[in-house]
């Protein structure tokens, strides 16, 4: 069991285990043999010491997460902590009950809770677990106050149930309140206030004027259900920002602006209500006074009703005789007392409305596969004047109380008892004694309360006469504190001590006179919100009615009760603490003061043993906390065996733990159960985490390895296309570049050749040419007269000579056509005078031009020489003619 010892409002720094002798005792910090396992869950002890200290931050969340409960400062971090992971590991619905005296830290343990869940889970639904937090703002404002024990005293019960995905990441949370206190908004005792958002509200409209006026706000002085009890004076610029606050978390649920404005209205409403004064007509009936005209108009702006409607319900009741409804006027005090319940009625339908407003935003639908409920309930309260609200919270400690029990000691004891374990009996307080006094049928507290409520004429007094004839020697009831008040009140001895409850008021309480008449009107109403409030109630409250409908119609038991309501939400509530894995945190109150480093030591062991925190460290010490199946047992540490078996039997359990040398003395072998003490099982699980940590981490290791040796092959696989085909790409490049030079060499040379063939072929056009020249002259000569055959011959004579030096000068041409470019160019322009036979200058043209220093070339030497030839065999042929 880990024992904290909270600094701030459940903030824990020292821990401390107090034994059966009273007596403390300091232990060290890394208590981890004393933590209670299985049946018990885990035990943490807050003691509240009235001040703040910052170890609740970001810091402090890294160093619980992930970490055993137990091996770091006890803290309620590690408490959350170990319950979260016993949803990711176990898979089961989990709980943690907050539970102690009025002004202990229930409260604020509660939003650590809830922080530290978000925060370890803050990596997705960032927006759902930001809804979660504010929603607990606005149920903080609207159903805590102030009271003599407590600043920010829970006025109501609630059981957050955080639903956790298949990913184990908070997916939603659905909330359920119990018992409201509907009494303080109409009455507060001395030295306490109202809710919260009453305060927050008026304070607001000192600092924003048009919101004041809107709302027809004034300071709080001026009403009168702010001021039942001594003026308590109010910090305006606090209750400001927190009312900033309250409309940030309205904001952040996504609430329209037009709803926050229809729920202050109501809360204004309200507090009008509270100023109406009546007057008395002739003790039959009443009216309003002159200055209540303001109130009624008021209300009736604000609510959206006609004024002459809310006239009738504030004046008038009805009455339905066999379907005819007849208007009775009331009493002035039946007024006043009418007026008180139509103020609780809109204020209960309010908060109702923002819880199952609340639980639409934060639901997680279908996929909410486990949850861990936060269970924040009124703590055990025993005032000067304690009422019907008091009587059911206690009502309510005392359930949990014995749900406490019954898992802690009772179910561990009797499980003893089945297996044939020896233990020492541990003695426990049981009160099962004061809860068939309160609830047990036929005759119990609120049976007889409740049979009063269907009377007509039921009145408190008959009540507390029944009670006394029916429990005067009941054990856990006492008739009153002395015999002058037993007429008045009635005591019930509880296992936190004994209380006396003034027993006026209790039936009117107990019948929570339905406004029918006011929320029909309202359904009528112009404003949105006060039409849509009409129609909502508690949903709890429709099942129990939907119970009792069971019954033959005009029945008196066909009326649903407060205390019958509140039993079956409490027995609905039990049913599910009893279907999760249950974790506790016990809060303690070191002083009755609400000082700092004030710590009563007398208090505070009281507190520990009507808590059973001192009987628990009894059966902590002397039983067997830890319970396992044989079967369990063999299959969860055979592995720390060198030879193991495959036997089930109570001796291989035995010769297990005698191999591993766990000392006889703290283990136990049932019939079908190991049973272990903490210094046994701490150990043995220890050794087997260490060799499935390091079996563990062979088996990642050659997993990695064949992990690592895949992504290898396929890495250079991968590898290995990129390389054919960078290389396929880079070889094609370099052909496409080797083919362009090619193509240009090609084109280049291919160029000369042309050029040169056709030289050839103009200076064979321009031999051609000049035989044709030369028959063409022979031909004439042939055809002279022979008259004229010496002049002709002697021409032809002159023409040979003229022929042989122009064959000469032909010679000289062809020779000098590689060496002289300008000759050549020359030579050209002359042959292209001559007439054509063949057009190739123009075939060739392109080609015509040559180079100055054109190298030699094989071709055109030997095409030279052929031309020599030619032009040898034309002289040869003109010297035969000559």
């Amino acid at each position: 069991m880990e024992i904290e010892k909270n600094i701030g409002v459940a903030d824990m720094t020292t821990m401390t285990e107090i034994d059966e002798t009273g007596i403390n005792h300091n232990l060290s910090l890394r208590y981890c043999s004393d933590i209670i396992y299985t049946y018990t869950g885990s035990i943490l002890i807050a003691v509240n010491p009235y001040k703040s200290i910052n170890i609740y931050n970001k810091e402090y969340v890294h160093k619980y997460h992930g970490r055993k409960m137990g091996y770091s400062d006890p803290h309620v971090f590690a408490l959350a902590e170990a319950a979260y992971k016993s949803i990711v590991d176990d898979q089961i619905n989990q709980s943690c009950v907050i539970s102690g005296e009025s002004g202990a830290g229930k409260t604020e343990t509660t939003k650590f809770i809830l922080q530290y869940l978000c925060a370890i889970t803050s990596n997705v639904s960032s927006w759902v677990q930001q809804q979660i937090l504010e929603a607990n703002t606005i149920l903080e404002s609207f159903g805590n106050a102030k009271t003599i024990r407590n600043d920010n005293s829970s006025r109501f019960g609630k059981f957050m149930q955080v639903c956790f995905d298949d990913s184990n990441c908070i997916k939603g949370c659905i909330i359920q309140d119990y018992l409201l206190e509907q009494s303080r908004i109409t009455f507060q005792s001395e030295g306490e206030r109202n809710y919260h958002v009453m305060y927050q509200l008026v304070a607001q409209g000192l600092k924003n004027m048009e919101m004041a006026q809107a709302l027809n706000l004034r300071p709080p002085e001026f009403y009168k259900y702010l001021n039942t009890s001594d003026t308590l004076a109010i910090d305006v610029n606090l209750e400001s920002a927190k009312f900033d606050a309250l409309t940030m978390a309205f904001t952040v649920l996504q609430i329209p602006q037009s709803i926050i404005d229809g729920v202050f209205k109501v809360l204004s409403s309200i507090l009008w209500l509270g100023n109406i004064d009546f007057m008395d007509i002739d003790g039959e009936g009443c009216d309003f006074s002159n200055s209540d005209q303001e109130i009624i108009s008021n209300i009736s702006k604000l609510l959206g009703l006609k004024p002459n409607d809310l006239k009738k319900v504030l004046l008038m009741r009805q009455i339905n005789v066999r379907g005819n409804i007849t208007e009775i006027p009331l009493k002035m005090q039946e007024a006043i007392e009418n007026r008180h319940a139509m103020a609780k009625a809109l204020y209960s339908r309010t908060f109702t409305w923002l819880v199952i407003k609340i639980n639409s935003c934060t639901n997680p639908g279908k996929d909410g596969a486990q949850f861990l409920g936060v269970l924040d309930i009124f703590g055990f309260e025993n005032f000067v004047h304690n009422s019907f609200e008091q009587l059911c919270i206690n009502y309510t400690n005392e359930k949990l109380h014995k749900f406490f029990n019954h898992y802690v000691f009772a179910l561990e004891q009797s499980i003893y008892k089945q297996e044939d374990i020896i233990y020492t009996h541990v003695e426990f307080t049981d009160n099962s004694q004061c809860l068939e006094l309160i609830e047990k049928p036929p005759r119990c507290v609120f049976k007889l309360l409740t049979e009063q409520c269907h009377m007509p004429k039921g009145s408190d007094s008959a009540y507390l006469n029944n009670m006394h004839a029916e429990f005067e020697f009941h054990p856990t009831y006492i008739k009153g504190s002395d015999r002058r008040h037993w007429e008045t009140e009635f005591g019930i001895r509880h296992y936190a001590g004994s209380v006396i409850y003034a027993v006026d008021g209790f039936v009117d309480k107990n019948r929570d006179v339905q406004q029918d008449v006011l929320f029909d009107y309202m359904s009528r109403s112009e404003d949105l919100f006060v039409k849509d409030l009409s129609k909502y109630q508690d949903p709890q409250f429709l099942n129990v009615i939907q119970n009792y409908s069971t019954y033959p119609r005009g029945s008196t038991k066909t009326k649903c009760t407060v205390s019958d309501n509140f039993r079956h939400q409490l027995q609905s509530l039990i049913d599910v603490l009893q279907s999760t894995k249950p974790w506790y945190v016990r809060c303690i109150k070191p002083n009755s003061l609400k000082l700092e480093n004030n710590y009563n030591h007398a208090l505070v062991l009281d507190q520990l043993k009507y808590l059973g925190i001192l009987d628990i460290i009894r059966i902590r010490r002397e039983g067997f906390p830890v319970h396992l199946s044989i079967t369990d047992f063999i299959l969860k540490y055979k592995c720390l065996m060198q030879n193991k078996s495959y036997s089930c039997t109570r001796n291989y359990v035995a010769h297990i733990l005698e191999n591993l040398n766990v000392p006889s003395s703290e283990w136990q072998i049932g019939k079908s159960k190991v049973f272990l003490r903490s210094i046994a099982y701490e150990p043995l699980e220890e050794k087997r985490k260490n060799l499935i940590f390091n079996n563990a981490i062979i088996i990642q290791k050659h997993w990695k390895r064949f992990y690592c040796f895949k992504s290898f092959l396929l890495i250079k696989m991968a590898a290995l296309k990129i390389q054919h085909a960078y290389r396929g790409w880079k070889l094609r490049i370099r052909f496409i570049r080797m083919r362009r030079s090619a193509i240009v060499i090609q084109s280049r040379l291919r160029g000369v050749f042309a050029r040169e063939v056709a030289a050839a072929l103009r200076e064979l056009r321009r031999v051609d040419e000049e035989m044709k020249r030369r028959d063409q002259i022979f031909d004439k000569v042939s055809e002279v007269h022979s008259d004229a055959i010496e002049d002709c011959e002697r021409m032809v004579q002159n023409e040979i000579n003229k022929l042989a030096n122009m064959s000469e000068n032909a010679h000289l041409s062809v020779t000098k056509i590689l060496v002289d470019n300008n000759a050549s160019e020359k030579l050209s322009t002359e042959l292209s005078n001559l007439q054509d036979t063949v057009d190739l200058d123009n075939i060739f043209a392109f080609l015509s031009e040559v180079t100055e220093n054109t190298p030699p070339n094989p071709l055109i030497e030997e095409i030279n020489n052929k031309m020599n030839h030619l032009v040898q065999d034309l002289d040869d042929e003109l010297s035969l003619v000559g």
